[in-house]
């Protein structure tokens, strides 16, 4: 089976990446590379949240309410994708969201306030795949916890790959998400 950022990545073709560069006001390449570093440092945000006392529960809640999100994500991108706006971000990355929203600025030379804008988009983006390959399985909040530990050890190989520089942040970000991280 695909991984986590694999199936992200297979529902942000062209014409998303150009809505998300727009909404940025950054050019399509800048934006593919922003997307790039911002989805494993997402993912193992998540993962370090899920392993946090009620961050599994948590995750697993807003999962029910992203379950249908792919059908319609050219208009979430076309609205700038906040709809939700801070909210998912906090429960999904809980502590991790400033380490994550720098990460991306870091790796993608957006600056931070156009990196957290790429967060608040992508996140839903990212609970409505995990919410399609959980709704699958039907998976209870300590076997979404295990999911997102396996995609985290996917997504820091990914992100460690794509922007070497970054080991130091990568490691507070997945540190208890990963073994050995």
């Amino acid at each position: 089976m695909a991984s986590l950022l694999d199936m992200v990545q297979q529902h942000l073709g062209p014409t998303e990446v150009n809505q998300i560069s727009q909404q940025l006001g950054v050019d399509p390449s800048q934006a593919q590379s922003a997307i790039a570093a911002a989805l494993p440092m997402i993912v193992g945000g998540m993962a370090s949240h899920a392993a946090q006392p009620g961050g599994a529960e948590q995750i697993h809640q807003s999962l029910a309410s992203h379950q249908g999100l792919l059908g319609s994500l050219g208009g979430l991108l076309g609205a700038g994708g906040v709809a939700d706006g801070g909210g998912l971000l906090s429960k999904v990355l809980g502590q991790h969201q400033a380490p994550v929203q720098q990460g991306v600025a870091q790796a993608s030379g957006l600056d931070p306030h156009k990196a957290g804008k790429l967060l608040l988009m992508l996140a839903p983006i990212v609970m409505g795949v995990l919410a399609h390959k959980q709704a699958a399985s039907q998976a209870n909040p300590a076997q979404v916890t295990d999911e997102l530990k396996r995609e985290s050890q996917s997504a820091k190989q990914q992100a460690q790959s794509q922007a070497p520089h970054l080991g130091g942040l990568l490691g507070q970000i997945f540190k208890g998400a990963v073994p050995g991280a």
